[in-house]
């Protein structure tokens, strides 16, 4: 099982740091060390019932048990440190490993995820391996070291009563492989329960809001209440199924003790077996016992740490989007879609998109919900990939583009804007690391963000909360926009930027977006369709189909879907106007 432990972790980390298995040898060393007293204290006990036994004989004995207590810390000092580096690099290899496996994932597959089953196999059973492994597998082939080294001296020594001391082991091995498969099943039942426990929670606490303004506090907290429950009763069924077959293996493993006793007694009164072989028999044996006890606790835990393993691999075994062997370099960056489909389980979003993004110019996607408009947008990015047909930059299909190659030449401002805890400098700097502070401090200019970063209370310096909570919806877009602008991509997507700030915020987001946009292929999504009347070209999507293409006056002109929306926005706007004069009279 150590072995299997093992290779599922060289698997995990895909690499193997030498300094584990050096760590391991030594633990090996420190086991032999941990059994060595033993046979002195037979040497002892052999020259007290023989008569020989002297002062000197006492301390040379002394000397050197004190000498294997020096010796098993000197190999415990060399070896727990090789084998908790070892474990910690190659546990953060496989973190960074599956953290950048997950940055390859479609996002469609994230979308089929609970989140808390997900954030359960990144937390708690990464964690569960790494606990394993760092503080765990040292000590367990050290205590597996220490009774095999006694049993061999035991054997050494009277191989009768050696057999009949562990003479309930099989039976003690039957009882284990019970427990382990009680534990199993336990142990599957409380992975379950885990993550449920935390989509709840998650769920919970971040809807709490809605949870309050709608009065449904009460039900929510059932619902949490009931998976919180199946957790507790999830983790009492752990600890206490596999209980009783461990009571037992423990039991029978220790019957040869009694066996021992009574046949070292017969043997002993028939006069073949010496006083101090029994004498010694009777001491070792309670050690050997007490570290195969342990050793077989420690396969109950080894289970839950295969079972995680299992979970972790589950993840690492999706299949990323596929990479070019040699990718193509676009020339130039217009997009081009060429009979481009795409469905999410079966039900088609883009159904034969084709059409052409020219280069340097702004692109509008329009239409009514469920047209597939951010789902487009999210093709070129590359967050999915098309299921038929093809799209492409500057000629190159993007697929044989790559993904970190095509994300150099595209920037995204997304409705739903994603800051993260660090200060407002770091959260510029995302898509260029390497940017100075003046080149973030003016794209934060350009992008309309610099007054109200600069009235924060250290400024750039500022340490935002999780997601920017403190921050307005329309300065976490504007800070989203300056980033973009950072970036510098020629290649700009905007996912309804402004759909969620308020009309004084928009105005300035517009702004910001018109600098953005000059120089580069901007493809902005947007619901008023005023913002892109004077868009150099509008797409018209309804149903994943492209119904329409043109320039704002022709599409009106034509008097088709874009016209219909548009004058239903137009009377929506008059209405608007007349309720607000009417307040005003």
């Amino acid at each position: 099982m150590i072995r299997e432990l093992m290779q599922a972790g060289f698997r995990l980390s895909g690499e193997r740091d030498p300094r584990l298995v050096h760590g391991l040898a030594w633990a090996v060393v420190e086991g032999l060390l941990a059994a060595a007293p033993y046979p002195l204290l037979y040497l002892l006990l052999r020259a007290v019932f023989g008569g020989t036994a002297t002062p000197g004989t006492a301390l040379a004995i002394g000397l050197a048990l004190a000498a294997c207590v020096a010796l098993r810390i000197a190999a415990a000092r060399v070896g727990m440190p090789l084998v908790f580096g070892g474990a910690y690099a190659m546990m953060g290899q496989a973190r960074l490993r599956v953290a950048d496996h997950l940055r390859r994932l479609p996002m469609g597959w994230f979308a089929r995820q609970r989140g808390g089953d997900l954030g359960a196999r990144l937390t708690s059973d990464l964690e569960l391996v790494e606990n394993l492994w760092s503080h765990f597998l040292g000590i367990f082939v050290s205590g597996l070291a220490m009774p095999a080294f006694l049993a061999l001296f035991l054997f050494w020594l009277d191989w009768r009563l050696a057999l009949v001391m562990l003479a309930g082991i099989p039976l003690a091995l039957l009882a284990l492989a019970w427990t382990q498969r009680a534990a199993a099943r336990s142990g599957a039942r409380l992975m379950a329960a885990s993550a449920a426990a935390q989509s709840a929670l998650l769920e919970y606490v971040q809807g709490i809001g809605v949870i309050r303004g709608f009065g449904r506090f009460g039900e929510a907290f059932r619902r949490l209440e009931a998976a919180l429950d199946e957790h507790h009763a999830a983790m009492l069924a752990a600890e206490i199924k596999p209980a009783p077959w461990l009571v037992a293996y423990g039991f029978l493993l220790e019957t040869g003790y009694v066996s021992l006793v009574l046949a070292g007694s017969w043997w002993l009164a028939a006069g073949t077996l010496a006083p101090q072989v029994l004498v010694a028999f009777l001491v070792l044996a309670l050690p050997v016992y007490r570290q195969l006890f342990e050793v077989g606790l420690s396969t109950v835990l080894l289970r839950f740490a295969r079972r995680a393993l299992a979970r972790i691999e589950q993840v690492l075994a999706q299949p990323a989007l596929p990479e070019p062997a040699q990718p193509r370099v676009p020339q130039g960056y217009a997009i081009t879609f060429e009979d481009a489909r795409f469905a999410y389980d079966g039900a088609p979003v883009l159904d034969g998109m084709s059409c052409e993004i020219p280069a340097n110019g702004l692109t509008a996607v329009v239409g009514p919900s469920g047209a597939g408009k951010s789902t487009l947008v999210h093709l070129i990015a590359r967050l999915w990939d098309v299921q038929g047909g093809s799209i492409r930059l500057g000629g190159a299909d993007l697929r044989e583009i790559g993904t970190d190659a095509l994300h150099r030449h595209v920037a995204m401002v997304f409705q739903d804007v994603l800051l993260f805890s660090g200060t407002v400098l770091d959260n510029l700097r995302i898509g260029r690391p390497g940017a100075s502070r003046e080149q973030a401090i003016e794209a934060a200019r350009r992008a309309q963000a610099h007054g109200f970063i600069m009235a924060l209370p250290q400024g750039y310096d500022t340490v935002l909360d999780e997601g920017g909570a403190s921050l307005s919806g329309g300065e976490r877009q504007r800070i989203s926009i300056a980033r973009a602008l950072l970036k510098d991509a020629p290649v700009l997507l905007l996912d309804e930027a402004t759909a969620s700030v308020d009309p004084s915020a928009e105005a300035e987001i517009q702004r910001a977006i018109t600098e953005l946009a000059k120089g580069r292929t901007v493809v902005a999504i947007a619901h008023r369709l005023a913002s892109v009347r004077h868009a150099d070209r509008i797409l018209v999507l309804d149903q994943g189909k492209l119904v329409e293409q043109g320039r704002h006056a022709d599409l009106i002109e034509r008097g088709g879907l874009y016209a219909r929306l548009w004058a239903a926005q137009q009377q929506a706007r008059d209405w608007e106007l007349t309720i607000s004069n009417r307040k005003g009279d």
